[in-house]
């Protein structure tokens, strides 16, 4: 109830909020909108800290980690963070993602079954506890491959680290949670996936540095780089985390399973492929592995249907199967006919020939058009590095890394033999092209083979060509061993031996272009010239026999007068020598004099040049505003650092070329010291 107003009192103003337009609460709505609380957009909506992560799951920061591990989640840095600088932020549509994986599932599953495990083990009820221990859950990761890498090309493009990892614990020991399962497993891929790479011969660069072994390989078009460890057990750091690199080899596995299937598929290889288990266990790397052809599934199920419907059938083969071993037992005397007559076995060179008659209409067609010229010249370049060894026979000691050295020589198209059970040739053999080699001096040796360094085999990959083996024989320096991932021209420095192999590369691509264009135009031009040759010879003949008829006695008046000039020449030459000397010094002085200007003039020239670059530069700095100036500074700061990096090779290759001279003139003054002595001795003998 209102109250009545009171006389004398003042009148009560009542309160209203100001209207600060005319726009109404229902139209404000309907024009902008909703008011969003706080918390619900920006950084505090798009990201959840780990802590809160793990209560959304509701799983343990282990399995948390592996999840993430095995899905490719990976921490991310938002600009504004909402709850601490010291937290670690995930993507909520990420978390979101890994609450609906049914690997999530198996964990809690793994969860709950340790604890039955663990209190049967109390109870002390063993059997209950391997019965369990026996039915425990599993889990598959292949959806999680395949969601990952959609497409066959992602995977190869994503192979390195996985490559990595499977060759370094293939070499790791055992213990320390990591099973002998898991390092036969990483063997059997890593020779899988080199096997491969032998095949197709896909491999491109090889650098042996301290840290291991660069690899690099071309596979459907995709360039993987790996890094594979030296042959040694390494130790396990005891501030490295083998939990985390273990769940990355689980999935690293199933990723290479997967690869590996799909490209021995593709070459027509049944895949895993066979291990012979002699040569396993001699020691054999590569050689052990067994290929053989793949079945179609048309094949598989014409089998099927032979073995449902058709047994009888069945049973005749295996009688004619029974005769025709009979047969084989009596094929020793056929084989050694046939071994001293052999049929003629394939030639590469033939097929080489021919694939040159075949390319000659090929670079006719290219020849019109530049771009396809060169794509078919870099093609030709590929086909012959893939096939740099082939025709060669290696002979490998035991002392040199076989296992790298197979992969190398047998992925370039050579034949190879080691020190040990299992080669297929041994030491004395004469099909040995090239014995390699890490000793400098063995007491027997083969004069029908050469003689290498492995450093040989690595360098000739790395530049497509066989290199010269003078500087690679054994006990020999070697030249450096320059990596083939470095770009020369970017670093800024090219090294000696860089300069010599291009000189080198250039010399073969030059014969490579001209000989095979050529050797037929220079045989018809040689042919052609022989001809003209052989008629002037016998047109000069002809002449020649009437000449010495007409002029035989002509020829004693004709010595005497060449002996009357020769007299009056060799008295005018003496008096000529004196009046030339002083021409010559004359004109000797006035070149000195001249040189000198020249050389001042052009020192003066240079030097205001350099000086009007100098002003040049300075204007342009004054020029400039503040943040271009700055960012030209840090330019030259960052191309001085360059350029002293640079100096400092260049000092240090100066330096070693000093040290080395040094040390051959030391080896020769011993050498002569060593002489001199024993002329001293063999003069005090007498």
């Amino acid at each position: 109830m209102p109250t009545k107003r009171v006389k004398g009192k003042k009148k009560l103003k009542s309160i209203k909020a100001k209207q600060t337009d005319g726009m109404g609460s229902k139209r404000r709505l309907a024009k902008f909108g909703k008011e969003q609380r706080k918390g619900m957009r920006g950084a505090a909506a798009n990201y959840i800290t780990r802590s809160q992560a793990l209560k959304r799951l509701q799983v343990s920061l282990k399995d948390f980690r592996r999840l993430c591990i095995l899905k490719g989640i990976y921490p991310r840095e938002p600009k504004k963070k909402v709850s601490g600088k010291d937290k670690t932020y995930y993507y909520i549509k990420d978390i979101m993602f890994l609450a609906h994986e049914p690997v999530l599932d198996k964990f809690r599953a793994f969860k709950t079954f340790m604890k039955k495990v663990t209190k049967a083990m109390g109870r002390k009820n063993y059997e209950d506890a391997k019965r369990k221990h026996d039915n425990r859950p599993t889990y598959e990761l292949d959806h999680i491959v395949k969601e990952r890498y959609p497409r066959f090309v992602d995977a190869l493009g994503d192979l390195d680290d996985a490559l990595c990892l499977v060759h370094l614990f293939a070499l790791m020991p055992t213990g320390n949670g990591i099973h002998a399962e898991v390092t036969s497993m990483c063997l059997r891929l890593v020779r899988e996936w080199q096997n491969y790479i032998v095949v197709t011969r896909g491999l491109t660069k090889i650098f042996v540095s301290i840290k291991g072994i660069y690899y690099q390989a071309n596979v459907q078009g995709q360039v993987i780089t790996w890094l594979v460890p030296h042959q040694f057990t390494p130790t396990v750091d005891k501030r490295v985390d083998v939990r985390v690199m273990l769940t990355f080899l689980e999935f690293y596995e199933v990723l290479l399973k997967f690869v590996n299937a799909q490209l021995y598929m593709q070459i027509g290889v049944a895949y895993p492929p066979k291990i012979n288990l002699q040569l396993d266990s001699a020691g054999a790397q590569l050689a052990a592995i067994e290929l053989e052809r793949a079945k179609d599934e048309e094949t598989k199920d014409v089998d099927e249907k032979v073995d449902d419907n058709d047994a009888d059938a069945c049973e005749d083969i295996s009688q004619q199967q029974k005769e025709s071993e009979k047969r084989i037992k009596t094929l020793g005397g056929a084989i050694a006919k046939y071994e001293t007559n052999p049929v003629k076995e394939y030639d590469e060179d033939e097929d080489e020939t021919t694939y040159g008659e075949m390319s000659e209409p090929l670079e006719a067609a290219f020849a019109s058009n530049e771009l396809a010229a060169q794509i078919y010249s870099e093609q030709r370049k590929e086909r012959s590095e893939k096939s740099l060894f082939s025709g060669l026979t290696f002979f490998l000691s035991r002392e040199v890394p076989s296992a790298c050295l197979e992969l190398v020589l047998r992925s370039h198209g050579a034949t190879l033999g080691w020190d040990g059970a299992g080669s297929p040739f041994d030491e004395k053999s004469t099909r040995i092209t090239h014995h390699v080699m890490d000793r400098p001096h063995q007491g027997h040796r083969y004069f029908n083979r050469e003689y290498v360094q492995p450093q040989w085999v690595f360098d000739s990959v790395n530049n497509g060509i066989l290199l010269p083996l003078a500087r690679y024989v054994p006990g020999a320096e070697l030249p450096p061993h320059l990596s083939p991932f470095v770009d020369d021209g970017q670093e800024g420095y090219t090294p000696e031996y860089r300069k010599e192999l291009e000189k080198l590369k250039s010399a073969k691509q030059v014969l490579h272009e001209v000989g095979a264009a050529g050797v037929e135009d220079s045989e018809e031009e040689d042919a052609e010239e022989q001809e003209e040759v052989y008629a002037a010879d016998l047109k000069a003949e002809a002449d020649g026999k009437t000449v010495e008829k007409e002029g035989n006695d002509s020829e004693e008046e004709e010595e005497e007068e060449n002996e009357e000039e020769e007299s009056d020449k060799e008295e005018k030459d003496e008096v000529n020598n004196d009046d030339e000397k002083v021409k010559k010094e004359d004109e000797k002085s006035s070149l000195k004099r001249k040189s000198d200007v020249a050389t001042i003039n052009k020192k003066t020239k240079r030097i205001k040049k350099e000086e009007e670059a100098a002003e040049l530069k300075e204007l342009a700095k004054t020029m400039m505003s503040k943040k271009a100036k700055r960012l030209y500074d840090r330019m030259q700061y960052g191309l001085g650092k360059k350029a002293d990096k640079i100096q400092k090779l260049e000092d240090k290759r100066v330096k070693l070329e000093a040290e080395k001279e040094k040390s051959k003139e030391a080896e020769t003054l011993a050498k002569v010291s060593k002489k001199r002595k024993r002329k001293t001795k063999g003069k005090n003998a007498n």
